[in-house]
């Protein structure tokens, strides 16, 4: 069976695989497979579990937080923000959903915090415009 190569990136790191024989991923047009020889394809993935298998017979998972997929020239390139990979897909869908819930909360964070200095600025302007009327 003819075989194509992926490379995995995100922002901090890059795998690569030979002898992909198939790749099963989702966008939002719902599940779709790609094999080797395979039209020139890009596409938005969604949220969730992808899944490949190589020419050993062995499938590995990929969970991550939605990306872009992209195959030409019998290479597979897929790129997102963070991705997990193994082949428990329990285990690795576990490891996204606490990293988008780590991810949330710290984007909580950051959005307070914005908020409380922006009301302090807010707080401040209004006293500087209070002294100027005084003046």
């Amino acid at each position: 069976m003819k075989t194509f190569g992926l490379t995995l990136i995100d922002t901090a790191e890059m795998t690569r695989f030979e002898g992909v024989r198939q790749f099963i991923a989702a966008d939002e047009g719902g599940s779709f497979g790609i094999l080797a020889g395979h039209a020139h394809t890009v596409a938005l993935l969604r949220y969730g579990l992808a899944r490949f298998i190589d020419d050993c017979g062995i499938w590995r998972y990929l969970a991550m937080p939605g990306g872009v997929l992209r195959f030409a020239d019998n290479q597979l390139t897929i790129t997102t923000v963070r991705y997990f990979l193994g082949d428990d897909r329990e285990a690795i869908c576990a490891d996204l959903e606490t990293a988008m819930q780590q991810t949330d909360s710290e984007v909580h964070r950051a959005r307070a915090a914005l908020s409380e200095i922006e009301h302090s600025l807010v707080k401040r302007l209004a006293e500087l415009s209070n002294q100027r009327r005084g003046s």
